[in-house]
């Protein structure tokens, strides 16, 4: 699209696409009397004219995609037939929603992407694992390959006892499984419990990577007391907080919790000999190495 300009764009695509039949799209036709903008009503033929230059550069015939999604296939579709005479296919399915009818999905900023880079196992674990009650049956007839007979047999299982969340759990491992291999599935349900436990001295410094990915660490040059790591890490705005939550029993180092204002941090205590895991209060973490 960065090679045409707006004219060009309108002038060589645009004159395919009739008014009568964008207006007739359902997709447009039910944001008429909400209104809709101009960028919205345009990207029915944006869309369809990508499909005609996949069809064009890369020979795609078929485009595939949510429910939502059709009227700009078919504009690709008709787009393609009148200017190339050639036919091509739309195949659509059923939107996953949640349980307040959102779709997953970057532009509702819940998008699990299959690359374990962007959404790690772990991650994945833990959104999967806080799956609602009322749609985790629907999510493993969707995304698993158990039969109906096991299906059925986990959620009286998890019916008799929901708490213990057996029906995330088999949600969680079986995608995971099936994505990255039964290892990262396994990494993945014991970085959960661990953390959930606080029994964490047994990590890895891989397990460390995954489970805090995107938290930004901070360096300890030296040994050092517990009450000014926490002031020159910005865990706490203050020494007087610092000593606030130590007194508090609020902050656990690499899972016990601290309580001596004099507690001195030094390299023998770290995990892997490099990494500090620091938690305040219940979910707040902070990774620090040791230089």
């Amino acid at each position: 699209m960065k090679e045409f300009s707006f004219t060009d764009f309108l002038r060589d695509v645009g004159k395919y696409v009739n008014i009568n039949y964008m207006l007739d799209k359902d997709i447009i036709r039910r944001r008429l009397d909400t209104g809709i903008t101009f960028a919205e009503f345009a990207y029915t033929l944006i869309q369809g004219y990508d499909f005609l230059h996949l069809y064009r550069e890369k020979g795609v015939t078929l485009q595939a995609a949510g429910s939502d999604q059709w009227g700009n296939i078919t504009t690709g579709i008709d787009l393609i037939r009148k200017i190339t005479g050639d036919q091509v296919y739309g195949f659509t399915m059923p939107l996953i929603l949640d349980s307040t009818g959102k779709k997953f999905g970057k532009s509702e900023g819940n998008a699990l992407w299959l690359d374990e880079s962007k959404t790690t196992s772990y991650e994945l674990y833990q959104y999967l694992i806080n799956s609602e009650d009322e749609k985790v049956e629907e999510y493993l007839k969707v995304f698993t390959f158990l039969t109906p007979e096991e299906i059925t047999d986990i959620m009286e299982k998890h019916n008799k006892e929901p708490h213990l969340r057996l029906a995330q759990k088999t949600l969680a491992i079986e995608i995971i499984t099936d994505l990255h291999g039964r290892e990262s599935a396994d990494q993945a349900v014991k970085i959960s419990e661990s953390l959930f436990s606080g029994d964490i001295k047994t990590f890895t410094s891989k397990d460390i990577e995954v489970a805090f990915k995107g938290l930004s660490p901070f360096e300890i040059n030296e040994d050092i007391n517990i009450v000014d790591l926490l002031v020159n890490a910005s865990i706490c705005s203050s020494k007087r907080e610092a000593r606030e939550f130590i007194n508090n029993s609020s902050i656990t180092l690499n899972g016990d919790k601290v309580t001596d204002l004099d507690f001195i941090i030094s390299k023998d205590i770290c995990i892997d000999s490099k990494y500090i895991i620091i938690r305040r209060g219940k979910k707040k973490y902070f990774i620090g190495i040791y230089k």
